[in-house]
This record gives C-alpha cells, sequence and structure tokens, in this order.
C-alpha cells in the first residue's frame, strides 16, 4: 500500500420537481457528470468509483451521500 493522497471525488446533488419532491440524481465522478439519474444508477456510479479507487489504491471522498439514503 502506498501513501497516496490522491482521491476521487464523487459529489451527489439532487433533482427537485415542482412539488419539491426529488426526482433524480446527478452525479459527478471527478470531473465526469451523469445528469438525472435513478437512485440505483446513482450508487451504482458510486460503487464503481470505489472499486477503481481501492484498484488504483487511492481514496474515494463521497459528498452528499445522505441525500441517496434519505430517499
Amino acid at each position: 500500500m502506498t501513501d497516496s493522497t490522491a482521491a476521487i471525488k464523487v459529489n451527489v446533488t439532487r433533482r427537485f420537481d415542482g412539488d419539491c419532491k426529488v426526482y433524480a440524481f446527478d452525479v459527478r465522478v471527478d470531473n465526469e457528470v451523469h445528469r438525472e439519474v435513478s437512485k440505483n444508477k446513482a450508487f451504482t456510479l458510486i460503487m464503481q468509483a470505489q472499486e477503481v479507487a481501492d484498484d488504483l489504491d487511492m481514496m474515494c471522498n463521497v459528498y452528499g451521500m445522505d441525500y441517496l439514503r434519505a430517499a
């Protein structure tokens, strides 16, 4: 294991409809943005980023995970 400080950054944001209900999520993995994805797809993208980080011996920082748990 190396002492690398490199990290993959994952940011999850919510999309709201006219009734202020969450209808989709935007997931940004480093500079790649996936817009209006489902909760399941968002979890899949996060898991893929974590697997890549593990393979490359990097950290994976996930921001906004609470949005998925609450949805």
